[in-house]
C-alpha cells in the first residue's frame, strides 16, 4: 500500500517535488500567492479557475535558494467566472427551499493557467486545509461533493487525471480538447461547452460556406494549441481549405513591444489571407493585443475559436472594446451539410478604418427544431445582402461562370488560375473544376455559362438575301421562258419555228421553265418530301431538256443527209425519231431515280459537326452513288449533244441550230463542272446556293443561246422569217 502511494505521488508530482519526502507528505513547489478561497459548509464544492494568465518562477535568495511560482497578468473578464460561483453559492445558502438545513461551502484556487499550479491546487483541495497528504482528507467539516474547472484544456486534463482516480465529478466551463471526451479515461468529467471536434467541424463548414478557402492560423505554442491546430488542420483539409501561414506564439512573446509578436504581425499584414483563426490557450489575450495594433490590421477578419464559450462575454467585452461598432447577431443559423449542428455567431463591424474591419465571434450549441431551422434559413441571405460584413479570403479570385479552375504549380490546392471554357463547353457555377460539353444540338452563349440551342441554318427565300435573289431570278426567268413559249406558240406556223421542229422547241421551253421552278425545292427549310423531290425532279426535267437538244442535233444531221436525192435518211424525217429519242433518254433517267429512291432515298438531316455555333438543316442524299448517277447521266447526254452539235455546226441547212446548240452545251458543261468542284468544297446553305446557281445559269444559257436569236428574228426582223429567205439561204 505504501508503495502504491509513493508511486502515485511520484507519478503525478515528480515535477513539483524539490527533495525526497515520505509518501504521506508532499513538499510541492510553493506559490508566492496561492489565491486560495475557502468557506466551510456541510457540502464543499472544489473549484479551479483561471484568472491570472501567466506563471513565472520567483527565486528568493537567503540561507537557501528558494523557487516559488508567481502568478501574473490577470484577465479581468475571467474573474467574472469566479465571482459567479461565489454569488451562486451565496444565493443557494440564502434560500432555505433549495437545500434545507444544508449549507454549501467552497474551496477554490486560481490555476494561473499553469499545469503545476493546477495539480498543486487540486491536491490541496483533496487533502483539505493544512498539510497536503495524498489519499487522505484532513477536513474536519463538510464532504467534498465535486469540482468546477478549469477553463483551459491544458490545466483541465491534468486535473481530470487525478479526479478520475478518486471518482470525483468534475465540470469544466471552458475546456474543449477532444481528449476529455474519452469516457474510459475520464468517466466523471463533464463540460458545458462543445469539444474541439464539434467546434472545428462547424468552424470548417462556416469557412466553406462563406468561401473562405485561404486562411491564416495563430495559436499558442503549448500543448493545447498544438492539439487544436492538429484537429483544425484535419477539418480544413476535409473542406479543401488551405492554410496560408501558421503562427505559434508563446505567452512570453505576447507583448506589443516583443520582437516575435512584431514579426508575427508583419506576416499577418503582408499575407493575402483576410481571415485569421485564433485558437489555443491565449487566443483571448491575443485578441486584446490585436485591438492595440488595429491600424496595421484594419482589413483583416478574425475568427476566435474554442476558447470563447460564453456568448454574453463576447458581446459585452468585444462590443464595448470596439467603440461605435455595428453589431449584427444571427442565432441558430443553419449551414448546409452541418447535420444536426447549429451555430450562432456575432458579427462586429466598425464603419471606419480606425478599428479592425471585421470580427467574427463563434458560439456553438446543438439545439434546434425543424421550425427554428426554417425560421432562420433566410438569415443566410441577410448576411450576403450586407456587403460590408462578408470579407473575401481566397488565394485566387473566384472563377466566374464560363471559366474553370486550373491548378497552379505549388503546394496549395486553393491557388489556381481561371481559364475560359473551350469551344463548345460551359460552366454554369462559380469556381467550376471543369467545363461541361454542350449537347450535340446546343452551343454556349457568349458568356459560356449556359447552353442554348444551336441556330438552324438553311437557305431561306424570305430571310436570306441570296435566297431572295435566287427566288426572284427564278421567277423572272420562268416568266421570261413562258413569254418565249407564248411567242413560239403564236408564231408556230412561221418558217423559222417550223424549220427547227416546233414540238421539240415547245418541249424544251416547258422543261426549261420547269427547271427554273425546281429552284423552289431547294429554298426554304428542307423537309423529307422536298428532299425527295429536289434532286429527282431537277434531274428528270433537265434530262428532258437535254434529250430535246440531243434530238434537235440529231435531226439537223438527218435533214442534211436526207437532202440528197435517193437518201435512205428520208425515212427518218418526221416526229417519230425525235420523240423516241426524248422518251428513251428520259426513261433511263427516270429508272435511275426510281432505283435511287427505292434503295436509299434522300431525307432531312441535321449537320451538327460542320459548324460549332449552328446546325445545318440539309438534305441527306441517302445514296451518294444515286446522286452522282443522276448528275453523271445528265453530263453524258450534254457531252454527246455538244460533240454532235460541234460536228454539224457548219452544215448548210436552212437556219442551222447546231452552232447555237454548241454554245448552249458549252455553257452547260462549263457551269456544271465548276459547280461540282465548288459543291464539294462548301457546306450548308452555300452548297445549296452553288447548285441553285448552276441550275439557273445552265438553264438561262440554253434559253439564251437557242431561243433568243429566234425571238429576235420573230419579233424585230420579221422580214427574215419568210420561206423565200430560208430557201435562198439553203441554196447558198
Amino acid at each position: 500500500m505504501l508503495l502504491f502511494v509513493f508511486l502515485l505521488c511520484v507519478g503525478l508530482c515528480r515535477l513539483e517535488i524539490q527533495r525526497p519526502s515520505s509518501a504521506c507528505h508532499l513538499d510541492l513547489v510553493s506559490a508566492f500567492d496561492d489565491y486560495e478561497y475557502v468557506q466551510d459548509g456541510d457540502i464543499i464544492i472544489g473549484g479551479v479557475f483561471t484568472v491570472n494568465h501567466f506563471m513565472t518562477e520567483l527565486v528568493t535568495r537567503g540561507e537557501h535558494v528558494k523557487t516559488m511560482m508567481l502568478c501574473l497578468r490577470p484577465f479581468p473578464p475571467y474573474y467574472r467566472y469566479f465571482l459567479t460561483i461565489l454569488y451562486a453559492i451565496d444565493e443557494i445558502n440564502k434560500d432555505p427551499t433549495i437545500l434545507p438545513n444544508v449549507t454549501l461551502g467552497y474551496h477554490m484556487y486560481d490555476s494561473c493557467n499553469d499545469k503545476r499550479k493546477a495539480v498543486k491546487s487540486i491536491l490541496q483541495i483533496l487533502s483539505g486545509p493544512g498539510q497536503t497528504v495524498p489519499n487522505y482528507s484532513c477536513r474536519k467539516h463538510g464532504n467534498l461533493a465535486g469540482f468546477i474547472g478549469d477553463q483551459n484544456s491544458v490545466t483541465t486534463v491534468n486535473i481530470a487525471e487525478i479526479l478520475a482516480l478518486h471518482r470525483y465529478t468534475q465540470v469544466s466551463y471552458g475546456a474543449t480538447t477532444d481528449v476529455l471526451s474519452n469516457r474510459n479515461f475520464y468517466p466523471t468529467f463533464f463540460r458545458t461547452v462543445q469539444s474541439n471536434q464539434a467546434i472545428f467541424f462547424i468552424l470548417s463548414g462556416l469557412l466553406q460556406f462563406f468561401g473562405w478557402t485561404w486562411v491564416g492560423v495563430i495559436s499558442s505554442d503549448d500543448d493545447s494549441g498544438n492539439q487544436e491546430i492538429q484537429l483544425l488542420t484535419q477539418y480544413l483539409t476535409m473542406k479543401s481549405i488551405c492554410v496560408a501561414y501558421m503562427i505559434k506564439i508563446k505567452l512570453e512573446a505576447m507583448s506589443v513591444s516583443d520582437e516575435i509578436f512584431k514579426n508575427s504581425i508583419g506576416i499577418i499584414s503582408k499575407s493575402s489571407a483576410q481571415v485569421i483563426i485564433l485558437c489555443g490557450t491565449f487566443s483571448s489575450f491575443m485578441a486584446d493585443l490585436l485591438i492595440k495594433v488595429r491600424h496595421v490590421l484594419s482589413n483583416k477578419t478574425f475568427i476566435f475559436g474554442p476558447i470563447f464559450a460564453s456568448k454574453t462575454f463576447l458581446v459585452e467585452h468585444y462590443s464595448k472594446a470596439f467603440d461605435g461598432s455595428l453589431a449584427v447577431e444571427f442565432d441558430e443559423l443553419h449551414v448546409p451539410d452541418m447535420k444536426s449542428f447549429y451555430h450562432s455567431f456575432q458579427v462586429v463591424n466598425h464603419p471606419q478604418d480606425t478599428l479592425l474591419e471585421h470580427i467574427w465571434l463563434l458560439h456553438l450549441h446543438c439545439s434546434g427544431t425543424n421550425e427554428s431551422r426554417s425560421q432562420n434559413q433566410d438569415k443566410i441571405t441577410q448576411v450576403h445582402n450586407y456587403p460590408h460584413q462578408i470579407p473575401k479570403s481566397q488565394c485566387s479570385r473566384n472563377c466566374l461562370p464560363g471559366t474553370s479552375k486550373v491548378q497552379r504549380s505549388g503546394i496549395h490546392s486553393c491557388c489556381y488560375d481561371c481559364v475560359l471554357c473551350a469551344e463548345g463547353e460551359i460552366s454554369n457555377v462559380s469556381d467550376s473544376e471543369s467545363c461541361q460539353q454542350c449537347r450535340y444540338d446546343e452551343w454556349p452563349n457568349e458568356k459560356k455559362d449556359r447552353c442554348v440551342l444551336k441556330r438552324l441554318d438553311f437557305l431561306s427565300y424570305s430571310d436570306d438575301l441570296i435566297g431572295m435573289v435566287f427566288a426572284s431570278s427564278s421567277s423572272i426567268l420562268c416568266a421570261l421562258t413562258g413569254l418565249i413559249l407564248l411567242v413560239f406558240i403564236s408564231h408556230q406556223d412561221t418558217p423559222i419555228v417550223k424549220a427547227n421542229n416546233r414540238n421539240l422547241s415547245f418541249t424544251l421551253l416547258v422543261s426549261i421553265m420547269l427547271s427554273f421552278l425546281c429552284v423552289f425545292f431547294f429554298l426554304g427549310r428542307p423537309a423529307d418530301i422536298s428532299c425527295l423531290l429536289r434532286q429527282t425532279s431537277f434531274g428528270i426535267v433537265f434530262t428532258i431538256a437535254i434529250s430535246s437538244i440531243l434530238a434537235k442535233t440529231i435531226m439537223v444531221y438527218v435533214v442534211f443527209k436526207a437532202s440528197k436525192p435517193g437518201s435512205l435518211w428520208q425515212h427518218w424525217i418526221g416526229t417519230r425519231l425525235p420523240n423516241s429519242i426524248v422518251i428513251l433518254c428520259s426513261s433511263i433517267q427516270v429508272l435511275i431515280c426510281v432505283i435511287w429512291l427505292s434503295i436509299s432515298p434522300p431525307f432531312q438531316d441535321l449537320d451538327t459537326s460542320s459548324y460549332q455555333e449552328k446546325m445545318i438543316v440539309q438534305c441527306n442524299e441517302g445514296s451518294v452513288i444515286g446522286f452522282y448517277s443522276v448528275l453523271g447521266y445528265m453530263g453524258f447526254l450534254a457531252v454527246v449533244s455538244f460533240v454532235l452539235a460541234f460536228m454539224v455546226r457548219t452544215l448548210p441547212d436552212s437556219f442551222n441550230e447546231a452552232k447555237y446548240i454548241t454554245f448552249s452545251m458549252l455553257v452547260f458543261c462549263s457551269v456544271w463542272i465548276a459547280m461540282i468542284l465548288a459543291y464539294l468544297s462548301t457546306r450548308g446553305k452555300y452548297m445549296v446556293a452553288v447548285e441553285i446557281f448552276a441550275i439557273l445559269s445552265s438553264s438561262a444559257g440554253i434559253l439564251g443561246c437557242i431561243f433568243l436569236p429566234k425571238c429576235y428574228i420573230i419579233l424585230w426582223r420579221p422580214e427574215l422569217n419568210i420561206k423565200s429567205y430560208l430557201l435562198e439561204k439553203r441554196s447558198q
